[in-house]
């Protein structure tokens, strides 16, 4: 994110409509490209799973394995996505990039060591055939190196490179799984293969990317354990944002409206695509924030902890908060005025598109997609004031609204199960609304009191790091200096 905004100062510079036009494109493709590539992927293959005479069932075999694949190691990831951005930001600023590629491969190698069995048990209960099982075995291990190479490659300003990875990796799929048909193979097994040649192309390309950007590196590839001792929140904040953002959809898959498809795999179409299409609905508040709120704010908050940092007087540093607080408000307000905006637009025209052509909704999909346009609204706007709260290193903070999302959606969701289909997506829009009040009642409460939590919270000696993962990591590094390879 830093990244991204960094670069996107020297085109908001500009005054040109052209350049800031420029600047939206690049930090929508950018932080939504995995999303939209997703999407993109799934109906491509669904599309030439249809055009090879495939059964109902085979199509929805392929989109769940490939969708559970995906959607499992990104909350692997989310776990200790948090503290690589944090680790990662670190390492940029003390200019120890050499320490940066290591990181990359120790975190994925500890991601795959934990993910990859707990995976391959999932597979065996759920009785695939082996074939399928091997392809969502590798297809989600691939998944976890891209989402963490993806946590890194922020730091990259050749943006061309990253949407060349997308558009590669989608392509590659599509070319690799028509030809694979043409030739008669099996179409379940065919279009796995050729999910995972996409996003092996992505990983490729990313890698190419981050080692012509970073050198090779030094030290013990753990070195960002240390960073869990010292931030132990951003694990939770991590793991409770992206559970509590998809649990109601993995509730919904065992409720009337969901199906299995086999073994423990199950889906819920009539809820899943409204879904997807109110997610969509979110881009606006994301571009935004990496934009106009990343542009407009850090300088302001650059200048405040600077004038701390530097001796700065009184009156500089009372004018300087001011205005910080002055621009968090203001962008606060323009990003919640554009997602209101946007989600009314969504719910007026895209719902009546939706209900003139049809394109497959029924009724119940409509007004499914109409309630959860409201609860996405409410979760974009309460996660930016999450990532304020972390912005400001509130981590402690940041962890009420995240832990609140994933409960209420957990007891929300589940409690409409026994209610009519008209009153289901409420228990996410429950979850949401709920993290936007404590999201904002911690960002409140902690802006008033700055100086308390910047001055009298600090410690008054410097308390050595003890913890385990630390011992752990030092004594690594000890065995590397011991070998000559530091």
């Amino acid at each position: 994110m830093a990244g991204i905004g960094f670069e996107l100062k020297k085109l908001f510079s500009e005054n040109s409509i052209l350049m800031k036009l420029r600047a939206n494109l690049f930090s929508g493709v950018v932080i939504a490209g995995p999303m939209i590539m997703g999407a993109i992927l799934l109906l491509g293959i669904k599309n030439l799973a249809v055009n090879a005479d495939a059964t109902l069932h085979q199509q929805d075999l392929l989109i769940v394995v490939i969708t559970y694949s995906l959607l499992f190691s990104l909350l692997l990831i989310n776990t200790l996505s948090y503290v690589l951005s944090r680790y990662v930001a670190d390492m940029v600023y003390n200019k120890l990039h050499d320490r940066i590629l290591p990181s990359m491969y120790g975190s994925i190698s500890l991601l795959l060591a934990v993910g990859a069995p707990a995976w391959a048990l999932f597979l065996y209960f759920s009785k695939l055939p082996f074939e399928y099982s091997v392809f969502s075995f590798t297809l989600f291990c691939l998944a976890i190196v891209v989402w963490t190479q993806i946590s890194y490659i922020t730091d990259i300003k050749r943006y061309k490179e990253i949407i060349y990875g997308f558009i590669f990796g989608i392509v590659s799929s599509l070319v690799i799984g028509y030809i694979l048909l043409l030739y008669n193979f099996e179409v379940v097994s065919s279009l796995l293969a050729s999910a995972c040649i996409g996003y092996g192309v992505i990983m490729v390309t990313y890698t190419f990317v981050l080692h012509r950007h970073f050198p090779y590196g030094k030290g013990t590839s753990l070195k960002f354990l240390e960073w869990i001792n010292k931030f132990p929140s951003l694990p939770f904040v991590g793991f409770f944002t992206s559970a509590g953002l998809f649990a109601h959809l993995m509730i919904m898959w065992r409720s009337p409206l969901g199906a299995q498809v086999h073994g423990l795999f199950y889906h819920a179409p009539p809820h899943d695509i409204p879904a997807l299409f109110g997610f969509f609905t979110i881009l606006v508040t994301t571009v935004n924030f990496v934009t106009s709120l990343e542009v407009n704010f850090y300088p302001k908050y650059r200048l405040y902890f600077s004038l701390l940092n530097e001796s700065g007087s009184l009156k500089d540093i009372e004018k300087a908060k001011d205005e910080m607080l002055t621009v968090l408000k203001q962008e606060l307000l323009y990003l919640s005025l554009r997602q209101v905006f946007a989600t009314v637009i969504s719910i007026v025209l895209i719902s009546e598109i939706l209900n003139v052509f049809g394109v497959g909704f029924t009724t119940t999909m409509i007004g499914l997609f109409r309630v959860l346009c409201i609860g996405y609204a409410f979760y974009a706007i309460g996660n930016t004031m999450l990532l304020y709260l972390l912005y400001f290193a509130a981590d402690n903070a940041a962890v009420s609204p995240a832990f609140t999302l994933l409960v209420v959606n957990i007891v929300g969701t589940s409690l409409t199960l026994n209610l009519p289909p008209n009153f289901y997506g409420f228990g996410f829009v429950a979850a949401a609304l709920a993290m936007f009040i404590i999201g904002w009642w911690k960002l409140v409460s902690f802006t008033q009191h700055l100086e308390y939590h910047v001055f009298c919270q600090q410690p008054i000696f410097i308390q050595p790091n003890t913890g385990l993962l630390t011992r752990i990591v030092r004594r690594l590094e000890r065995k590397h200096e011991s070998n000559g390879e530091i």
